[in-house]
């Protein structure tokens, strides 16, 4: 029995995979690699579908753009937003609902498991409760900025294995 997979969703997951590369590489997810993904998404969609393909696409961006709340509190990187946005364009909300929720979650574990490898668990958790005992008392917001370079934690690979858990999700 041969499964097929819409070129669209495939689509999805090679942008991410591609940004996962450059993330791990330079740290950084390009422009040239988002921006163009999102308009190639639409007009894929327009040129297949019409004006509803038009809608589906631009409704596929809107999931990566509320993710901005974590570009704001310093959670992410603004690439890994405009990643989430093109994996949007291309495969549509519900793709990219699972695939922020998947990776959110991935990336959690990997925090997890990265904070035990490092052995720096106890010290980024305290930096981190500190961080947010000071929001919530002081009602003063600021950015999360680690203190450490080698804190840096590519999300884009956890964006990849998103999309292939979206992928598998709804296929």
């Amino acid at each position: 029995m041969a499964v097929h997979v819409p070129v669209w969703y495939l689509s999805a997951v090679l942008v991410a995979g591609w940004g996962a590369v450059t993330d791990l590489r330079h740290h950084k997810i390009y422009n040239k690699l988002t921006i163009s993904a999102m308009i190639a998404g639409i007009l894929f969609h327009v040129c297949f579908y019409g004006i509803r393909g038009c809608q589906s696409s631009l409704l596929g961006i809107l999931p990566g753009m509320a993710c901005i709340l974590f570009w704001l509190s310093g959670m992410l990187k603004a690439g890994d937003i405009k990643l989430y946005m093109a994996v949007g364009a291309l495969a549509g909300w519900r793709f990219c609902g699972y695939t922020i929720v998947s990776s959110v979650l991935i990336g959690g574990v990997m925090a997890a498991v990265l904070m035990v490898v490092r052995k720096n668990g106890r010290v980024a958790g305290r930096r981190l409760w500190i961080y947010l005992m000071n929001l919530i008392y002081t009602r003063q917001f600021h950015r999360y900025r680690p203190e450490e370079p080698k804190s840096y934690f590519s999300f884009g690979c956890c964006i990849f294995a998103g999309t292939l858990v979206a992928l598998w999700k709804l296929y």
